[in-house]
């Protein structure tokens, strides 16, 4: 990649002069007509009205978007519709504990003047908690469909952003003309992951602690100053005006907790800390490896939402001959594989108060993905729990939502057959007392695995981007070609990118794919200094339109790529 090298080399001398702006994307709007009634009446049904809990012939009243009653003798409205519901399961509807379900990705922030300064801005440095992911939802967005079909009402959606992104909402999955209509609570955390910012201060985990450590003790006194103020303003200056101080002060208050996005031990170790040593409520989200965290996280009452993401099952060698290392090997791989896949059972046997976090996870791999922790120990009640009446409590919606009981928001799920089970679909879903009907087809997801394929198997997994892509960077110096290679290793995505020219390969990190959008970044020297490249872009079939950006001098080329027949 000399091409891209000479590009960002040129950036680093002349930074004040490449400012080339991103393209936006429209978005269209739904559009349907108005159902004749929002009076349902299921009729004869089983309903589990929560973990552990059923009833047989069962009638359920939905009206005015809530469940008004729950019993064998209820009476039907009269302008209710009446739905069969004799050999059907209803449910309470999934809660999901975090993801950008229903946002809008924004644009990198244009390259600030002063980036080298110890402060550099905070919309840069990532640091807008006033912000809210309410200003990135969008109506239309196609994961709130898909997220709905996999049988979720709810999603604590967190926005796109660094260090300090903003605060979360609990939006629900229904078709709306404008945001608020999905809108069921604002402000539900403050959203924060170890996310620094390129080329700028903080850019390193260490950075990261130190700032808010400093933010949140800043936060402290000008709170404390405030209320002062407020009693007896007499002598006393007058506050500052500081959004992001203020954005603190609930959270100061015990009033609204943190959510750090942390996937690893050592990250949610940190998180943990910083918790510690400042005092805020904490949840820690997206955790991929909690294994060694249940004592802490019980003796702390630190609520934490698991990955819905899982690694694959690994395939011992077919060779005949295979020497010891090579068995050795397989053991370990094996023997981490069912601690990963066992922690969700570790987690409830312990008492830990879990629920599930979708993050980028396909909504299609979902069900897959949790009869793997049920396959591995975790009970079908204790998994229910951690989809429904666990996430409420967590985010504290417990006497709305969470439970098939009246009174409460009418997010149901109806299925075919009992929850994890082969024959389980969906049938039904209703969300704030909007009805959506799924066409149940026999066998027509095949394979509903999780995209967890070896590399060189994505037409047998399904998975649409693993394999290997010829790409062609649009460099000023001419064109730049090579190879993208995307594999699944350990539940997640990574890749290489090789090049033509003979330069090293380069590591694709942080590779996500959802709703047809492939995102990555890697990095390159450029005369001596470390330069990340983000790429983001849209996958359709085989073909891979994106840009590549140099945010860290506001630089972007055109990136696209061919998928190589398998």
């Amino acid at each position: 990649m000399k091409s891209l090298r000479k590009l960002c080399l040129h950036a680093v001398l002349l930074l004040s002069m490449s400012v080339i702006s991103l393209s936006s994307w429209a978005q269209s709007d739904p559009s349907g007509e108005s159902p004749v009634t929002r009076t349902y009446a299921l009729t004869n049904a089983t309903v589990i009205t929560k973990p552990g809990t059923e009833l047989k012939e069962t009638t359920v009243i939905i009206k005015d978007g809530l469940i008004q009653s729950v019993g064998k003798n209820a009476t039907i409205p009269s302008d209710a519709q009446v739905i069969d519901a004799s050999k059907l399961y209803v449910y309470a509807a999934f809660i999901d504990g975090m993801s950008n379900t229903g946002a809008k990705r924004p644009e990198n922030p244009d390259r600030p003047q002063n980036l080298f300064t110890p402060d550099p801005p905070n919309f840069y440095a990532g640091i807008t908690p006033e912000n809210s992911v309410v200003e990135q939802l969008e109506v239309g967005n196609s994961s709130v469909g898909s997220l709905r079909e996999a049988g979720f009402a709810i999603s604590n959606t967190v926005p796109y952003g660094r260090m300090l992104p903003g605060s979360s909402a609990l939006i629900l999955l229904k078709d709306a003309s404008h945001p608020d209509e999905m809108i069921m609570k604002k402000d539900v955390a403050l959203f924060a992951q170890w996310v620094g910012a390129p080329g700028a201060y903080p850019g390193n985990i260490l950075g990261i602690m130190a700032k808010w450590r400093n933010l949140y003790r800043n936060a402290v006194q000008d709170k404390r100053h405030a209320e002062l103020y407020a009693q007896n303003p007499a002598g006393m200056p007058r506050p500052e005006n500081d959004r992001v101080s203020q954005a603190f002060f609930p959270v100061i208050s015990q009033q609204k907790p943190v959510m750090f996005d942390v996937s690893g031990v050592l990250d949610v170790r940190r998180a943990m800390r910083l918790r510690d040593d400042l005092g805020f409520p904490l949840i820690v989200a997206g955790v991929e490896q909690s294994w060694e965290l249940v004592d802490e996280l019980k003796s702390t009452n630190t609520p934490i939402f698991l990955s819905l993401d899982v690694p694959d099952e690994p395939k011992a060698s077919e060779e005949e001959d295979k020497s010891d290392e090579m068995k050795n090997m397989e053991d370990r791989r094996m023997e981490f594989y069912k601690i990963h896949v066992g922690q969700a059972a570790k987690l409830a046997e312990a008492g830990v108060n879990f629920g599930f976090a979708v993050g980028s996870v396909r909504s299609n791999s979902i069900m897959k993905n949790l009869q793997t922790y049920i396959d591995n120990g975790l009970s079908t009640d204790a998994a229910l729990a951690a989809l429904t009446t666990n996430p409420a409590s967590i985010l504290g919606i417990s006497q709305t939502t969470g439970t098939v009981e009246a009174g409460k928001i009418a997010n149901v799920m109806v299925t075919t057959a009992p929850l994890f089970t082969k024959e389980a679909k969906v049938k039904m879903m209703f969300v704030d007392g909007d009805k959506f009907e799924y066409e149940i087809k026999e066998n027509a997801r095949g394979n509903r695995g999780n995209g967890n394929a070896a590399p060189g198997a994505a037409a047998a997994s399904g998975d649409p981007i693993v394999g290997t892509w010829s790409y062609v960077l649009e460099t000023p110096q001419g064109e730049q070609g090579g190879k993208m290679i995307i594999r699944r290793e350990n539940g997640a995505y990574a890749g290489t990118l090789t090049s033509e020219d003979g330069s090293p390969d380069n590591a694709m990190n942080n590779v996500n794919f959802r709703d047809g959008e492939l995102a990555f970044d890697f990095t390159v020297d450029a005369g001596g200094q470390s330069v990340e490249i983000v790429v983001v872009g849209a996958v359709s079939g085989k073909s891979y339109d994106a840009q590549a950006s140099v945010a860290a001098f506001n630089v972007s080329i055109a990136f696209t790529a061919t998928k190589d027949d398998q």
